[in-house]
């Protein structure tokens, strides 16, 4: 596989984007800008750095924690940006905008945490009503994060490495994978659970994230 001929779909929606996905004085002013005027542009642009971002947030998440199922982030995902979406007018200062949506990211994954796991079995994060934006992995530049990833899928086992780059960086669905490969849903989702728990351990995919929170 060539990492160059690869992008994931937060890759290719970010490029779009008239400012990089962490610039978020630039984000904070396109959603002062969007409720300000309403403009079918600036929706456009805040529901795909909004998308970007939710993706980004859980598709890290899982490689960071091997108890988040992929079903469950699947879930988690669409849930998540759906209901910021729908109250997209409830920031109560509009400033913060990008710190609100951190926030809700952040609730929701604890969310689901506490609906899968014993309460002592969490992960620590921050105290709630923190506002800041910035999580372990959020600064880095994106397109070096993404050839990282790819470099790891592309270093599994021939068995899991379809599975794996369909799954992450086509986000195609179970049933979807499954057309593809022939290959029964439960079979997939096996695959993939074995894919995500090489990707947590993999040695130069850990070593590139210390780096960068260096």
């Amino acid at each position: 596989m060539e990492p160059a001929a690869e992008l994931t779909s937060i890759d290719v929606l970010a490029r779009r984007l008239p400012f990089s996905l962490d610039d978020y004085t630039r984000v904070g002013e396109l959603y002062v800008r969007w409720r300000q005027h309403r403009t079918p542009e600036a929706q456009e642009l805040l529901e795909i750095w909004l998308y970007c971002y939710v993706l980004r947030y859980f598709f890290i998440k899982a490689l960071q924690n091997p108890r988040l199922s992929v079903v469950g982030l699947e879930a988690l995902v669409g849930e998540t940006f759906l209901r910021l979406r729908s109250n997209l007018d409830s920031v109560r200062y509009p400033e913060r905008f990008v710190a609100w949506v951190a926030s809700a990211c952040r609730h929701a994954f604890l969310n689901h945490l506490r609906h899968q796991m014993r309460p002592d079995a969490l992960v620590d994060e921050e105290e709630e009503g923190s506002e800041e934006p910035i999580d372990s992995l959020q600064a880095e530049d994106l397109s070096l994060w993404v050839s990282a990833v790819v470099a790891a899928i592309g270093r599994l086992p021939n068995f899991l490495r379809e599975v794996a780059r369909l799954a992450l960086l086509e986000r195609l669905s179970y049933e979807e994978i499954s057309r593809s490969l022939r290959k029964p849903p439960p079979t997939i989702r096996v695959y993939l659970h074995r894919a995500l728990e090489r990707l947590r351990t993999d040695p130069e995919l850990q070593e590139f994230r210390a780096l960068l929170e260096a």
